[in-house]
């Protein structure tokens, strides 16, 4: 059920736009199967029990099959690392690094047929990018900055309820990962639904500010 869906959404994807482009026997459905795939077969366990899933993939294909996707390679390889995205989320898997799918050509492969080299990938710093995905799907990067929350119209993410407080909360990098800080607000601030006052998150995560629910993610 979850591959399937995954599926309907890339499939929407190659319909539009980029139709012109997947003219060869190689179709990206086809791709976002065998990525599927290599999750299952090199997902590891965590220390704290959670399935650690592969982030870093390079999609081997051949040469005229990558001469075929070359314009829209780079959209392709974005729309498949949100593929993947979705797919361990459903699946409660967890990464160690940020999501990263890159498109290589081999001349020795024949058309229509590909590798997929999927691998666990700490970022350089040790801690991926970091994002909090917002009630309408949009993702807040975190990185490096501080991210405040609450209703100040300076906030990173502004939220228009008289139930939240003017500063309501930040998020900020720490050598350990990300910290979540309420800043005394009012109605308190829960993670899995337990008030905290600080809270290093942790992939998938469910933050709720009152009736707002955000989602932290890892990469």
């Amino acid at each position: 059920m979850v591959i399937k869906k995954v599926e309907n959404k890339l499939e929407k994807f190659v319909e539009g736009t980029f139709a012109k482009f997947f003219s060869s026997e190689l179709k990206p459905v086809e791709i976002s199967r065998k990525i599927v795939r290599e999750i299952e077969l090199n997902r590891s366990i965590g220390v704290h029990g959670d399935y650690l899933a592969p982030n870093d993939f390079d999609v081997v294909i051949s040469e005229s099959d990558h001469s075929n996707f070359i314009e829209a390679k780079e959209p392709l390889e974005q729309e498949l690392q949100e593929t993947i995205r979705d797919y361990c989320y459903q699946e409660s898997y967890i990464f160690l690094g940020s999501i990263n799918v890159s498109i290589k050509k081999e001349e020795n492969l024949r058309t229509g047929t590909l590798r997929i080299d999927a691998r666990l990938k700490q970022d350089e710093n040790g801690c991926p990018p970091g994002a909090l995905v917002l009630p309408n799907g949009n993702r807040v990067l975190i990185g490096s900055r501080v991210v405040t929350i609450g209703r100040l119209q300076d906030s990173t993410i502004c939220i228009d309820d008289p139930s939240i407080s003017r500063n309501q909360a930040e998020v900020l990098l720490r050598e350990n990962g990300y910290l979540l800080s309420d800043l005394g607000s009012t109605n308190g601030t829960l993670v899995n639904g337990h008030r905290i006052s600080q809270h290093i998150l942790t992939d998938h995560d469910q933050i709720e500010f009152g009736s707002y629910k955000i989602r932290f993610e890892a990469s």
